[in-house]
């Protein structure tokens, strides 16, 4: 139990013993001595060592792993409640409770301390002081830090935003998580993208390849979404076509890694930067539609 601690690898029983001693030793030399508040205040601050806790976070620990997996929009909609729910307990939680107890609770107890103080009842204002001293390892300690995967938040909502515009008959859209592992094995989502697909495709396409990247905007992170058709090679009709291919707005680079032809369609970036709003992952759904759409099967 003690790696749930900052300090010490006490059990919890030698914990409480260790604080309350301390704690008991400051308000005893608080007593014996005249001037001794300080001196009994250290003792007592020298007590909360033992209780300090670590943060509690939902943040996993992942392994470097990359895999990548077929999905269904089910398990889509699931990772992104899970992210939904995420944000509204970070609200709610972020400095929630150290705000509320520095920002109300220590005025009215230093106010209090004061006026007991003022009135003569000393031995009030002591019994106060000592216990507010003590509550403070309850009260402050062991926050609990929401994490919220913000790359693959934004991220979705960009293939929200793509995915909003209907595909026409005939082209399915798969989605694809890549997985890293926990210390327990548990799968734990990193990144998203989709497969775009025609019914009867080109002998020599794989499919449009959407994703996204993470940027740097001027007010911070934003999303990056594009489209990368694969092909078979470099010779074959579905390649040539997709090379060939004018959609304005948008940039058409071809490309090979060997294996592979490849033809990224991204947004131009003559009038703004790597950033695309909704309205640009729509138009970006149209164009691939448009491309597939074109495209004849068989050839």
């Amino acid at each position: 139990m003690h790696g749930e601690f900052r300090f010490l690898k006490l059990g919890l029983g030698s914990r409480l013993v260790l604080s309350g001693s301390l704690f008991a030793a400051g308000v005893a030399l608080e007593l014996a001595l005249r001037g001794g508040i300080l001196p009994g205040l250290a003792l007592v601050a020298a007590g909360w060592l033992p209780l300090m806790l670590r943060p509690a976070t939902n943040k996993p620990e992942d392994q470097g792993l990359e895999e990548w997996r077929p999905v269904t929009m089910a398990e889509v909609d699931r990772l992104e409640d899970g992210i939904r729910q995420s944000v509204k307990l970070r609200k709610r939680t972020r400095d929630l409770k150290t705000g509320l107890l520095v920002g109300l609770l220590s005025p009215i107890v230093l106010t209090a301390l004061g006026v007991l103080a003022a009135i003569g009842r000393g031995d009030l204002s002591f019994v106060i002081g000592n216990a507010a001293a003590f509550l403070v390892p309850a009260l402050f300690f062991g926050r609990v830090r929401v994490f919220v995967p913000g790359d693959i938040q934004f991220k979705l909502l960009s293939f929200r935003a793509f995915l909003s515009e209907p595909l026409p008959a005939g082209i399915s859209a798969s989605p694809y998580l890549r997985f890293d592992k926990d210390p327990a094995g548990r799968d734990i989502p990193e990144d998203l993208r989709l497969m775009l697909e025609p019914k009867r495709p080109p002998e020599d396409l794989v499919g449009i390849q959407v994703q996204a990247a993470i940027n740097k905007g001027p007010n911070g992170k934003v999303p990056y979404l594009y489209a990368v058709l694969l092909a078979k090679g470099t010779k074959g009709p579905a390649y040539e076509a997709a090379r060939r291919f004018k959609s304005r707005g948008f940039v058409v680079e071809g490309g090979s890694d060997g294996e592979y032809g490849t033809v990224v369609i991204r947004q131009s970036t003559s009038s703004g930067g790597y950033h695309t709003t909704p309205d640009d992952c729509r138009e970006l759904g149209r164009a691939c539609a448009a491309l597939l759409g074109s495209l004849k099967a068989g050839a």
